[in-house]
């Protein structure tokens, strides 16, 4: 696997296991991979299931984030769209995204 490329002057603040849950079938399908966290932008990385689940956005184009049952996260864009992340290490992804700035309702 991968390690996330930086870009210039860009800060890696965390990265944890995660999976991204996405609908498939109308069904829920958690997609393994990797999330990282720097102070420009989340990306999610997949290792197992469907590559389609990988997504990159920068810090600015995310509204807000939120947590839920078992420290599940729930990134809302600025564009209306969802993902849900699950994972054990979901508090430290927490603890990444504030750091980062992002808002947390």
């Amino acid at each position: 696997m991968a390690k996330l490329d930086l870009k210039e002057n860009e800060k890696l603040l965390g990265e944890e296991q995660a999976s991204h849950v996405k609908k498939f079938l109308f069904f829920p399908q958690p997609n393994p991979g990797r999330l990282y966290v720097t102070d420009k932008r989340i990306v999610f990385r997949a290792t197992q299931g469907r590559m389609s689940s990988e997504f990159e956005y920068n810090l600015e184009d995310i509204e807000s984030f939120s947590v839920g049952a078992a420290s599940t996260i729930k990134l809302s864009l600025k564009s209306g769209e969802t993902h849900k992340i699950t994972g054990m290490f979901n508090k430290k992804l927490i603890k990444y995204m504030e750091e980062a700035g992002l808002k947390k309702i």
